[in-house]
Formats: structure tokens, C-alpha cells, sequence
């Protein structure tokens, strides 16, 4: 049986439609997802998941007469499935089953945008510039936008691209390091060397290459150039496409980021003047410039090609709505409609993305939408509460944007503030002043900040 087949059959059972979050569930469970997978993949809260599915399990066991939980859902459904064909014929009318396969053709959004799918939004000249730097000899690719404004959908794109041109790849996202990893720089920098050989199908060599005598970063230097890379020419003669997400992770440690982000420069720069190191491309995506002062010689983020992803402007949001099949977003009258969106969310992707998927839903007019958008029963309560403790966390910081959603105009802060609020997507910075993002935040957090 399939999962579209397993909610027909509880739907008919239970002679009623069952609503979305618990029809998720009961999906994810089905395919062996656990609470909280759903809840890092739906963004949602697994507490809150467990008790909808709480709510879900003692529904199904009254409809089947059988206890029904998580652990067994899959086993007694599919014997029922054997023992009660004709249930199977009971479901909705061609109308409602169209309705549900349309439905479900969009899932929640989460996560990259994967190459080829309908739903990506392409933000020229972007892409191109990508690609022809990572073609470059010794190419460096700095891509800087907040969390969820598209930064690993591009790089899923640029990985795609250096498969098609033969390249080799590699990809480390720096939300997955470890806090043995970042106890020292020694300890990074051999994670790092040896997560790169990991993926190129190499032995991690690493003390054959490693002296603490000349330094960490020497010596991982070393170990890129005489082993890794030395090894890549050896097998193939392709260029090696170094993929870095997330890189602002270890602003947080800055003994690590002062001699990492400094090794990075060196590579682009040594690679103008040795062959070997022209082999290399470097992608690093990152949400700000690095506050840590580092020498002008030695920041990766004034070299390479600068990449800003903007967010959706009020055509891509229209034509974004239209590939979502909402028919009324067609023409001047649907831009006019889909203006106040764009003006609520500030064209930021994941936002527009979560309001289209619940519009497709049909469980809401957009104005409905809007009207509850910047409370906490609206659809965008898990990504706000994500911010709020954020900045519940950081006084000085809560403080700051407090002064910019209350203000009427731009508001002055100092450069560590502005850095910070502007990696989470809250501000935008324009020259010194700051200005809240879009009009969500500033009606969500002037009365939650107190």
C-alpha cells in the first residue's frame, strides 16, 4: 500500500477529512519518520507533534476497534488492508480526490529546493555567475544571505553543475559540527582535512602530514595541497569543487575562525601564482561578514565573487504563485492580491513558499492569512518563536531591534548589532541605519519585545 492509499482508507473509515498536521503524520509514520525528524524537517515543535499524534492514534484505534499506535500503525493497517478490500473502494468523489493529490503535490516547504523541481525560484544573473567562477581557475564564490533566503538550494545547483562538468565535489555545512571539533584549532582543522578526505575516498592521513611544530594551519595547508589535492590529480586531472555552507557558524569560536577564514583567502590567492592550487574552487556560503577583525589581507569576504541572493520581488512571488496552480494570482488583478504578501513577508522565499503551500491547502483565504500572519496563531508562529528566543537569549540584541520595529525611521547601531540582526534576516541596512525587514517582524516583535 501506498501513504495516498492509507489516508483514503482512514479518511473513509473515519467519514471525515483529516486535517493536515495529523495527515502529515500519519505519512511521515508510515515511511518510519520519528517525531523528531517531522519536527526538524516541518518545522514544527515534537512536543506538539506527539500530542496530535496522540489525538491521531486514539482516533484510529475507535475507528478500527484496535488499539493503533505509532509503533504498530504500519502492521495493523496493512493486515486490515488484507482483511477489508472493500474499504478501499470507499473514498472521496473525483472531485475531492483531486483536490487531495493536488494538494500534496506541493510538500511543506523544508529544506534545498532540489534541481529540477517546479517550485525554484531563479534570481539572475546568480546562478550564472556561480557557475562561470567555479569554471574559473582557482574560482571563489562567496554567497551571503540569512538562513532560509535560498542559500543551499543555489548550492545544491552549483554541485549540480560541477557533476555535469565532470568536477569533483565536496560539501561541508558547519551547522554540523561538533563541540569536540571546536574545543581547538587543531581539532578543527584536522575535522575539517579529515571530512574532506571522507568524501573524496581517501584515507585521512592526517599525522603523516601533520607538524604542531610549524602550526596547525601550515600544516593543514599541507595536507589540501601534497595529499588531498596531490591525490585528486593523480585519479583525475578535473577541478575540485570545495562547497562550505554555513561558514559564519564559527564566528562564534574566533581563535578557530581567525586562522581558518585566513587559510581560505590563501588558497585563492597562492592559486594566482601554482597550477595546483588553480585546481581548486572555493564556494562559501555564509548569513554576514565575519564581526571577528581580521587583517584586510586576510578576510575571504572582500575576494572572489560577491553573490547577495535579494529577496523575491513581487513578479517572482506572482509567478511563484501561479506554478502553485492558485488561479486567481493570474494577471494585474492577482499582483494587486499578492502584493500585501509580498509587503507582509518582504519577499523573504521560505515565507512566500509557507504561505503559498497553505493557500493551496484551501483551508484559508490570503486575507485570513495576513490578518493572523503576525500573532502567534498564524502560520508563521514556529519560524517567529525561532527568532523570539533568539533574542530572548540576547538581551542586547532584543534591546536593539525593539528600537528598530518601534521607530518610524532608520536606526542607528553599532556595527556587531547591525552584523547580528542582519545575519537572522530581521534588518535591512541601508548605509548606517536600520530598518526592519518586512512588516511580519515589525508587527510581530513591537509587541512581543518588552
Amino acid at each position: 500500500m501506498q501513504p495516498d492509499e492509507i489516508v483514503r482508507l482512514v479518511q473513509a473509515k473515519g467519514q471525515n477529512e483529516l486535517p493536515p498536521v495529523k495527515e502529515l503524520i500519519l505519512r511521515q509514520t508510515w515511511e518510519g519518520e520519528t517525531y523528531s525528524d517531522m519536527a526538524r524537517a516541518f518545522h514544527y515543535e515534537a512536543a506538539y507533534l506527539k500530542k496530535v499524534a496522540a489525538e491521531l492514534w486514539q482516533f484510529m484505534s475507535e475507528v478500527f476497534d484496535e488499539p493503533i499506535s505509532k509503533a504498530n500503525m504500519r502492521s495493523v493497517l496493512e493486515a486490515r488492508s488484507l482483511t477489508l478490500p472493500e474499504v478501499q473502494l470507499i473514498g472521496p468523489s473525483p472531485e475531492e480526490a483531486a483536490s487531495t493529490v493536488r494538494r500534496f503535490t506541493f510538500k511543506f516547504p523544508s529544506g534545498p529546493v532540489p534541481v529540477g523541481a517546479p517550485l525554484y525560484v531563479e534570481r539572475p544573473p546568480s546562478e550564472d555567475l556561480a557557475f562561470q567562477e567555479v569554471s574559473t581557475p582557482g574560482g571563489l564564490v562567496r554567497i551571503k544571505a540569512p538562513y532560509q533566503m535560498g542559500k543551499s538550494s543555489l548550492l545544491v545547483r552549483i554541485l549540480a553543475y560541477a557533476a555535469e562538468q565532470n568536477y569533483r565535489s565536496v560539501y561541508l555545512d558547519f551547522h554540523q559540527l561538533n563541540d569536540q571539533a571546536l574545543e581547538s584549532q587543531t581539532h578543527f582543522l584536522r575535522w575539517f582535512c579529515a571530512n574532506l578526505s571522507q568524501q573524496l575516498g581517501l584515507s585521512p592521513n592526517l599525522d603523516e602530514y601533520w607538524d604542531e611544530e610549524i602550526g596547525s594551519g601550515t600544516s593543514c595547508s599541507l595536507y589540501l595541497k601534497r595529499y588531498l589535492l596531490a591525490q585528486h590529480e593523480a585519479e583525475n586531472d578535473s577541478p575540485l569543487v570545495m562547497v562550505l555552507n554555513e561558514v559564519d557558524r564559527i564566528f562564534e569560536h574566533p581563535s578557530i575562525a581567525r586562522i581558518f577564514l585566513p587559510l581560505l583567502r590563501a588558497w585563492h590567492e597562492e592559486s594566482k601564482r601554482t597550477t595546483q592550487l588553480q585546481k581548486l574552487r572555493l564556494v562559501v556560503a555564509y548569513s554576514t561578514e565575519s564581526y571577528i577583525p581580521l587583517n584586510v589581507n586576510q578576510s575571504p569576504f572582500n575576494v572572489g565573487l560577491p553573490l547577495k541572493l535579494p529577496p523575491f520581488t513581487l513578479p517572482q512571488v506572482q509567478d511563484l504563485a501561479m506554478r502553485h496552480d492558485l488561479s486567481w494570482s493570474q494577471g494585474k488583478e492577482g499582483l494587486e492580491c499578492l502584493a500585501p504578501l509580498q509587503q507582509m513577508t518582504g519577499g523573504h522565499p521560505y515565507l512566500i513558499q509557507l504561505a503559498l503551500y497553505y493557500l493551496c491547502l484551501g483551508e484559508m483565504s490570503l486575507p485570513d492569512l495576513l490578518q493572523s500572519a503576525p500573532t502567534l496563531s498564524g502560520i508563521y508562529r514556529d519560524h517567529l518563536r525561532s527568532h523570539i528566543t533568539t533574542l530572548e537569549a540576547r538581551p542586547e540584541l532584543a534591546v536593539a531591534f525593539k528600537k528598530v520595529v518601534s521607530a518610524l525611521e532608520g536606526v542607528p547601531l553599532s556595527a556587531q548589532l547591525a552584523y547580528e540582526l542582519d545575519s537572522m534576516g530581521l534588518v535591512v541596512l541601508k548605509g548606517n541605519q536600520a530598518f526592519p525587514s518586512c512588516e511580519l517582524y515589525r508587527l510581530y516583535f513591537s509587541s512581543q519585545l518588552q
